[in-house]
């Protein structure tokens, strides 16, 4: 069988919180033999909130590209909780479905459905015009109108398309499975969980609380992987001090991109950081103060 998992986000507000996310979808491919892609981004859109509609674009490459296999979609605040899950003992008996989807806690309508968590069976003839019919919604929105559109919580949002193509075409609604979000799709699931922008709206600290449950997933100590001793010794190089907890999310960026990518990229980061250009511009100060006594003697 196979699978592939997409996630996106914009490259700002929630690239770190998919840096973290992505590490527990990385690493339940490579246990089980899927594939991962991700992009950061927007394909279409002015705002950093429109990285939302990147995942119609990304299915849709996929459909071009002739693969014909599942389809995980994961949003940004979403991680995979027991990377022990046979997902192709789950998938085996589910051929005759287009999509997985689950339902909201509390809608009595069952495609009703939050669109954080999504399968998609790119084999079944009837995936690829559901995704067609929710892309076509997205765009039918004039560009002045997405000039204006800066949060997705505004009528013109993925979710409510994805809900209105399932609500108004019963051809498209029938082979779609609607789920239980114990399974998939809620904070205390037990193969995916989502940790919701209602549950904390603080970017911030939802991100860290994410990070940490990312953390535990996977097991860290905190030190000791080869990520974090990279971290460790870029601290030591540009900072001239030990990593603190927040390094852990530049350890989780070595992890997900690799050495050759990941290493550049915290380089970068510590370079731009308030706390290295803080100590660059101190020390040249010291520097100038000192340079005048220094040839007086």
């Amino acid at each position: 069988m196979e699978l592939t998992i997409l996630q996106t986000s914009d490259a700002f507000k929630y690239s770190r919180m998919l840096r973290a996310t992505s590490r527990t979808a990385i690493e339940y491919c490579r246990r089980h033999g899927f594939a991962y892609e991700s992009f950061v981004g927007i394909k279409r859109g002015f705002h950093g909130a429109h990285a939302t509609f990147n995942r119609m674009f990304m299915l849709t490459e996929l459909i071009e590209r002739g693969y014909r296999g599942w389809t995980l979609y994961m949003d940004a605040d979403a991680y995979i909780y027991d990377l022990a899950f046979d997902l192709r003992a789950y998938l085996a008996d589910k051929q005759r479905h287009s999509a997985i989807m689950t339902t909201i806690p509390g809608e009595t309508v069952p495609w009703h459905i939050n669109a954080g968590v999504l399968f998609f069976n790119l084999a079944h003839p009837s995936s690829a015009d559901l995704i067609a019919e929710w892309k076509r919604r997205f765009m039918a929105i004039p560009e002045e109108r997405l000039r204006t559109l800066t949060s997705v919580w505004d009528y013109d949002n993925d979710q409510t398309m994805l809900y209105q193509s399932l609500d108004q075409n019963v051809a498209l609604r029938d082979p779609v499975l609607f789920e239980d979000p114990m399974i998939f799709n809620h904070h205390e699931a037990r193969f995916i969980r989502q940790f919701l922008h209602s549950l904390d709206t603080d970017i911030e600290r939802r991100t860290d609380t994410i990070a940490t449950a990312v953390a535990r997933v996977l097991g860290d100590a905190g030190d000791g992987s080869p990520a974090s001793s990279v971290t460790a010794a870029l601290y030591r190089l540009i900072l001239k001090r030990e990593p603190d907890p927040g390094s852990a999310s530049y350890s989780h960026l070595i992890a997900a991109k690799g050495l050759e990518h990941g290493i550049p990229e915290v380089v970068g980061l510590l370079l731009d950081s308030p706390e290295y250009r803080t100590r660059i511009g101190a020390e040249l100060a010291l520097r100038d103060t000192e340079a005048p006594g220094k040839q007086d003697g």
